[in-house]
This record gives structure tokens, C-alpha cells and sequence, in this order.
């Protein structure tokens, strides 16, 4: 009886991960096009329309209307401060922070 209990369990167990392993496949796990064009926009300072490309139209807003002003002001400020030498951190850092809040806002998870 155990052995058959086993063989059951077993055969249960290969079934349930083939068929999670076939829809993991389906789903996309990000809107590609909502994300190419969040980065070409946040590169020029529209940040959160990846968010708003992709439904997320409060989370977006956020971004656009706050928290673009905010980081940029302080990235860029800092940087004037500095007399230019900030924008050899403060450039690497916008394309940074570009990069991961459209990667946000295209994931479809």
C-alpha cells in the first residue's frame, strides 16, 4: 500500500509541475513595449509613463509629477554644487534609476 501511495504522490507531483511549467511559459513577465519607451522617456525626464503604459495610471502620476522632480532635482543639484565633477555619479545614476523604475512599471507581476 505505501509503495502505491508513493507511486501516486509521484505521478501527481511530475503532472502539477509539467502543468505550472507550461503556464509560467504563457505569461509574459513584462510589457516589452511599455518598457522600451519608459527608458527613452526617463532618459529625457517623463518618468512613470511606463507605469501608465501598463495600467499602473496612480503609480505613474507619482513618478511623473514627484518623484522625477525630486531625484532629479537633488542628482542634478548636487551636481552644480559640485561645480560638474557630481555628474560623473549623477549620470550613471539617472540611467540607473531610469532603467529599474520602467523595469517596474512594464512588469506585469
Amino acid at each position: 500500500m505505501k509503495h502505491k501511495n508513493e507511486e501516486i504522490f509521484e505521478a501527481g507531483f511530475q503532472q502539477g509541475y509539467q502543468a505550472a511549467g507550461m503556464q509560467r511559459q504563457s505569461v509574459e513577465p513584462r510589457n516589452q513595449t511599455a518598457f522600451v519607451v519608459g527608458v527613452i522617456a526617463g532618459l529625457f525626464g517623463l518618468w512613470g509613463l511606463a507605469h501608465i503604459l501598463n495600467d499602473k495610471v496612480g503609480a505613474g502620476l507619482l513618478w511623473m509629477f514627484i518623484g522625477a522632480p525630486v531625484v532629479l532635482g537633488l542628482l542634478y543639484g548636487s551636481a552644480a554644487l559640485t561645480a560638474g565633477i557630481g555628474l560623473c555619479v549623477a549620470m550613471p545614476l539617472h540611467i540607473y534609476v531610469v532603467y529599474v523604475q520602467a523595469k517596474n512599471g512594464a512588469s506585469n507581476l
